[in-house]
């Protein structure tokens, strides 16, 4: 019992950084109506950005706003002029920022964080904040019991659990669990 209680805190630890990143995911759906594939290489640019700063001055706070401010300005200044980009890009820096321990700081350092994301913003739905947090919490800590307790699946395949949720969700409920349908005319 003791340790199902752990697996579960393991996951919803996991699970708020992946709904952190998920947010800004949905943002950007949510207002541009485009899927951000570039989210996870502002994520890493933050981790790089703050890992220099903390090195740097010892402060992480001000590490984690550099982080932030430098993500948040690369696409307002480059391919895009448009405040909710750079926040989505901020908090992704600040997802960079927080993930940047676990996985060690490398260039493709965001691939996996971005897929498990890219299951949260769905099985919450792409076009709800809070359904990003719900759908984090969610993978977090489905993929984290489900790679203790199954034993085939293991620490090796827990990308398999978030990619089938993406589809159990696309076949039961395609715009995810707090998504809304619209309607387009042409």
């Amino acid at each position: 019992m003791e340790q199902i209680l752990v697996q579960t805190l393991h996951g919803l630890v996991n699970g708020m950084v992946l709904a952190i990143v998920a947010s800004g995911l949905t943002l950007i759906f949510g207002i541009m109506d485009i899927v951000n594939f570039a989210h996870g290489d502002l994520l890493m640019l933050g981790a790089f950005v703050g890992a220099s700063v903390l090195g740097m001055t010892g402060n992480y706070w001000l590490a984690l706003a550099t982080a932030a401010t430098i993500a948040c300005a690369i696409p307002i200044l480059g391919w895009i002029v448009c405040a909710i980009l750079g926040l989505a890009a901020a908090i992704g820096g600040v997802a960079g920022m927080m993930v940047a321990p676990i996985v060690y700081l490398d260039p493709n350092m965001m691939g996996g964080i971005q897929l498990y994301a890219f299951a949260a913003a769905t099985v919450g739905g792409f076009t709800s904040p809070l359904g990003a947090v719900v759908g984090g919490l969610l993978v977090g800590v489905t993929e984290n019991l489900v790679g203790t307790y199954v034993s085939f699946i293991g620490t090796e395949l827990k990308l398999t659990v978030a990619l089938a949720m993406i589809i159990i969700v696309l076949l039961v409920r395609p715009t995810g669990l707090f998504g809304r349908t619209t309607v387009r005319r042409v």
